[in-house]
This record gives C-alpha cells, structure tokens and sequence, in this order.
C-alpha cells in the first residue's frame, strides 16, 4: 500500500519533473506533472516536454499505475500507445515492468520508465526505428517477455516453466520443465526461483498463464 504523503515526498524530490498537482481519489492517487530533462536512448540524446497524468493505485505496488499524456497530445503515429480512450502508455509487460523496478518499487524507477519511454518516441520519430528492438503487444508480448525471462525459443517451454508455482529440493534432480534434458538445478531452477520467491512476480506470472491459456 502507498499513501498521499508518501507519494508527494517521493515525487516532489525527483529531478526533471515539475508537479503540476496531487489529487488523492478513494482508490488512487493522480498526479500531473510536466517533464523536462535530457535523457540518452541507445548512444542519442533528446530533450522530453511533456505534460503527463499518472494514476497511482493506493495498492501499489500490487496494482501497477497506468500514465498517459495530457493536454494537447505530442505523441502521435507511435506502436505503444495501447489502443484505448486515454491513449495509455505501453511501458511493457506487467512482469517486465515489475522486474525493472524492484527490488524496492519505488515511484522513482517507475517514473524512470515513462522517461525511457518517451525518449524512445523521440529516438523512433528521429530514426524511424526502435533502439532495443520492439515487443508485441498483447498476449504477443507477454510471451515474448518470458522467452527472453527464460532465455527458451518456444511457447510450449514457456507453457511448461510457468506452470511452476512452487520450488521444492526433490524436483532438483529432475529433468528441467523446458525439456533441455539437463537437471532443474543445472537450467532454469534459479531463474524460476527469482521470480516464485517473490510474490509479486509469482502472482503475475499466475495471471499471465491463466490468460494465456484461455487464449
């Protein structure tokens, strides 16, 4: 859980951004804010100048906070705004986003990723390219976030490690999930543990195998 004081202490102290208001709501906190700071994407350099609303659920970091541009809209024709009426920022997946910002979750690493984000909207209208390559969107996406999570090539693999929601001694010794043949200890036992040790990633990985199998 966070709490008003909390979140404008956090965000009042950060570089670069300029607080244009709190607004506290019975479930989340809004704040709007204006960027303006030089942030380096891929080797580039560009100047951000944007008037953001960020809603930061009272539940966080459980709930992930959802950010989009407001006012006048700068950005346009770009992959990553989800299609919705807001025009959401698409920062990642849920499990990417989370792994970026813990192990503390603090507002400061998210605000970090919107900064990321519209630098390489910036580096995509300069170059007509994205700098780190481009995920999916969708159900897409988040498996193609676990095939890089657990270095695999197929679905079927993903399917099969993230179906483990416990680590117990005795599977050490047996044969990984991801049917490489080598020991769950010698290949993906300590990437598995990292995400089931943790409740939040255990959680959405969870979810995200329940809404891949009901695709």
């Amino acid at each position: 859980m966070i709490d008003f004081t909390h979140v404008k202490n956090q965000l009042n102290s950060l570089n670069g951004i300029k607080i244009i208001s709190f607004t506290e709501k019975d479930q989340s906190i809004i704040v709007l804010f204006n960027f303006d700071a030089n942030v380096a994407i891929n080797g580039a350099n560009f100047l951000i100048d944007n008037k953001i609303h960020l809603e930061i659920p009272k539940q966080y970091p459980t709930k992930l906070p959802i950010v989009y541009e407001a006012g006048e809209k700068k950005i346009t024709n770009f992959p990553h705004i989800n299609p919705d009426n807001k025009g959401t920022f698409c920062l990642g997946t849920d499990i990417d986003i989370r792994r970026k910002i813990k192990p503390n979750y603090s507002l400061s690493k998210y605000i970090t990723l919107i900064a990321q984000f519209l630098g390489t909207y910036e580096y995509y209208q300069r170059y007509k390219n994205f700098p780190f390559g481009d995920r999916e969107h969708g159900n897409l996406g988040i498996i193609e976030s676990y095939k890089e999570i657990f270095n695999v090539t197929t679905n079927q693999q993903v399917s099969n490690l993230m179906q483990i929601g416990k680590l117990k001694n005795k599977y050490k010794n047996q044969k990984c999930p991801c049917n490489s043949n080598l020991k769950f200890k010698n290949c993906h036992w300590n990437t598995l543990n990292s995400i089931v040790s943790n409740p939040l990633e255990r959680s959405q990985m969870k979810r995200d195998y329940i809404l891949l199998k009901g695709d």
